[in-house]
């Protein structure tokens, strides 16, 4: 018979409560990382992050008292889109540990726990959103009436509706991520620069710098199929009611079938480069 892989028990229950405590812990002791380069230092990040805010949603209103063409959007929809793009910008851009890692030299630190590496990824990257839900999100949706915005979502159904969708939003980040870090090894030391081009890239083409409604020439239809508009786009419009929910959440259900299994296949065949690769 054979043993147990160390750190579990025989009890299937018990082991796997125990990898749920130990990526729990993961995500704690990321969380708490957030604050090593002082408290001066995230709370500047936090206040630039505000300021850029309140630039944008000044921009739009300017913009939209002007008469500017919303296809039919009214001025809360807008704002509350623009406003919940800020406080949910790492879930729907997500960058996991993974994208530079193995240019670190630290992702084979990770084989050496008995744990699934792309969870202990993921576990890390949860933990990492907590300080900025907490102290920067959570404040910014109590203060948006001080910002003339409305957060409201467009009705119950629509709550959740966005949940849904933000769930598969995620999970689908993830993937896509994945796959960036796993193709990203092979650039080598250009792979700070490839991560700056792909939060542009990514930024743009899911709806989390202009929904697609807006955008001129049919482009927004066009995105809207691609898999970076079910990142962004998707649960963003659902949440302020510019979207059919039933196409949207399939078409994010579609894309999380097809890229997953992508992720795994890429990410095995460059896993052994990854880790061999550091500094």
């Amino acid at each position: 018979m054979k043993s147990p892989q160390p750190g579990f028990t025989k009890n299937p229950r018990s082991g796997l409560s125990s990898r749920l405590r130990a990526y729990a812990a993961t995500g704690r002791l990321c969380a708490t990382q957030a604050f090593d380069g002082g408290i001066l230092n995230v709370l500047g990040s936090w206040l630039l992050r505000l300021v850029a805010l309140i630039v944008q949603l000044a921009v739009w209103k300017s913009l939209l008292r002007q008469g500017a063409d919303t296809d039919g959007l009214t001025v809360s929809q807008v704002l509350s889109y623009i406003a919940l793009t800020s406080m949910l910008a790492e879930q729907l851009n997500i960058v996991s540990p993974a994208s530079m890692s193995f240019w670190e030299g630290t992702l084979a630190n990770r084989y050496t726990r008995p744990l699934s590496v792309v969870l202990q990824l993921m576990a890390e990257t949860i933990g990492r959103w907590l300080p900025h839900l907490l102290f920067y999100s959570i404040p910014i949706l109590l203060i948006t009436p001080l910002l003339g915005v409305d957060m409201r979502p467009a009705g119950w159904p629509a709550a959740l509706f966005f949940l849904c969708s933000l769930s598969l939003g995620i999970s689908l980040g993830f993937a896509m991520d994945l796959i960036f870090a796993a193709l990203a090894v092979y650039i080598r030391n250009a792979g700070w620069m490839a991560l700056i081009i792909r939060n542009a890239f990514f930024t743009l083409f899911s709806g989390a710098l202009i929904p697609f409604r807006l955008l001129p020439w049919g482009l927004g239809d066009i995105f809207r199929l691609l898999p970076f508009g079910s990142l962004a786009n998707a649960p963003l419009a659902l949440y302020t009611g510019m979207g059919d929910p039933g196409p949207m959440i399939l078409l994010q259900c579609f894309w999380n079938l097809v890229l997953w299994p992508v992720a795994i296949m890429v990410y095995r065949h460059s896993e052994e480069r990854m880790v061999a690769y550091g500094g």
